[in-house]
């Protein structure tokens, strides 16, 4: 998978279609890919259900938008997400966006 293919940039949105990403694509610092799910009944990230939320959105800054697609996440970063976007902590989401990118670059397999 090429890095370049999974971002795509509109306007002020960065978007990045995590289809094919097997490890957490959140904040935290874990990497660990996903067990196959079609294999066994427990899933390890959310949605439980197995399949995938469609987009988490994360302000970069004032007029840029970090839009994460297809996106399976690990309940930590899920609980964040929430947490952050309800309590509206736009900062808290700014830095979330900066590590989300750093770690889809240190982690992507070219």
């Amino acid at each position: 998978m090429e890095y370049d293919k999974l971002f795509e940039r509109i306007e002020n949105n960065i978007s990045i279609d995590l289809s094919n990403i097997k490890f957490c694509p959140g904040p935290c610092k874990d990497t660990t890919e996903e067990p196959d799910i079609t294999h066994n009944n427990c899933c390890y990230f959310k949605p439980y259900s197995g399949g995938r939320y469609s987009q988490f959105n994360y302000p970069i800054d004032d007029k840029n938008t970090l839009i994460l697609k297809n996106l399976r996440i690990c309940s930590s970063c899920h609980h964040r997400y929430l947490e952050f976007t309800e309590e509206n902590y736009i900062e808290n989401l700014k830095e979330d966006a900066i590590i989300i990118i750093k770690k889809l670059k240190q982690n992507i397999k070219c």
